[in-house]
């Protein structure tokens, strides 16, 4: 039974790493998503294996090396899944973090022949890396989220933020693991050497690791939800004054918001200009994004139709101002009207 429960952390990491390797090819996500999900979970399958051996009783020659590598391992590729998720192009932090790894894999076996640094001296080497990935990987993946956020809003008039929710709780249940886990890797595995004492981290990781995959297993962020991020040259200010003139006249004059699947592209078209000088031309003349310029467009809009006194049903009034003036639900009609308005759509036609 002790040994059954030691090993519930890599059951869980090994349930997963199957489940996402089922799942490689799924229709709704990018492939590279999920393949980066089988590596973390493979990799958290082998430290945990390495847990349960340990505990076990059971001597492997390897142990301490796969140990001390893998999870120098671990948060890299969580952290490369964060990145690919929300379509961030590939940088110089990933290899940054993997480096100590490598350094890991290769002063293992150095030190075991040659004995070159004291088992005390490693020991510090990875605590102290695995400590500095830990913070690097939370504050950089809330840093992500934000900038993936923020391409969303410049990048569709919808609300696709939404889409993230999960990888919050994400990213807040991994806070939490790795909370536990510099914890645990404080006080070292002899620690725990106790079998009442093992079975807590078991227990706790376990929990921490499946409510990981579960939420992992539910985010689904569509191909074409995260625009790539483009570096294109920014417009003179004078360039951005006559383009601001332009978009504010398409906008009047096509009724471009009443489209609830307009994106910046679509916006961009329609002005003979690029993505990028539109969503900065925006940026600059008003200061907010551009699904906050198109929100503002559309209650200005549902304004029109609220006052208009030939509704003499005021459900039906509301009811086409949403459809009419491009809100692709209403949930984010009410949203948007009231922290415009800062009031309802009811009170507003009430009080008109």
């Amino acid at each position: 039974m002790f040994a059954l429960l030691i090993s519930l952390p890599m059951m869980v990491c090994l349930f997963w790493g199957i489940y996402f390797l089922i799942h490689t090819t799924r229709p709704d996500n990018e492939p590279r998503v999920t393949r980066l999900l089988v590596a973390f979970f493979a990799a958290a399958t082998i430290l945990y294996l390495d847990h349960w051996l340990y505990f076990s009783g059971i001597f492997v020659t390897t142990g301490e090396w796969s140990y001390g590598v893998v999870n120098l391992c671990v948060y890299p590729l969580y952290y490369a899944y964060l990145r690919a998720l929300t379509r961030a192009r590939s940088n110089w932090e990933i290899p940054i973090l993997l480096l100590p790894a490598l350094v890991s894999a290769v002063l293992f076996p150095i030190n075991r022949w040659g004995g070159i640094l004291s088992d005390n001296t490693l020991f510090l080497f990875t605590r102290a890396c695995f400590s500095l990935q830990v913070v690097w990987v939370l504050v950089r993946g809330y840093m992500l989220l934000l900038q993936t956020i923020h391409r969303m809003d410049n990048t569709y008039s919808d609300d696709r933020s939404r889409l993230l929710q999960p990888t919050y709780i994400s990213l807040i249940l991994f806070g939490v693991t790795s909370a536990v886990s510099m914890v645990l890797n404080a006080f070292g595995r002899d620690y725990f050497a106790h079998e009442t004492l093992v079975l807590v981290p078991a227990l706790v990781m376990a929990v921490l690791l499946y409510g990981l995959g579960f939420v992992a297993a539910h985010t689904v962020i569509p191909m074409d939800t995260v625009a790539d991020e483009n570096d294109s040259e920014e417009a003179t200010p004078e360039e951005t004054k006559d383009l601001i003139h332009a978009i504010d006249a398409v906008m009047r004059e096509k009724m471009l918001f009443t489209n609830p699947n307009l994106t910046i592209q679509d916006l961009a078209m329609a002005v003979n200009s690029n993505r990028t000088y539109v969503s900065n031309a925006i940026n600059r003349a008003y200061h907010i994004s551009f699904s906050q310029y198109v929100a503002r467009q559309r209650v200005a809009y549902a304004q029109l139709i609220l006052r208009d006194p030939r509704y003499q049903s005021d459900k039906a009034a509301i009811n086409d101002a949403i459809t009419l003036s491009g809100f692709n639900s209403e949930q984010t009609f009410y949203r948007a009207f009231k922290e415009i308005t800062r009031t309802t759509p009811l009170n507003y036609r009430k009080n008109y």
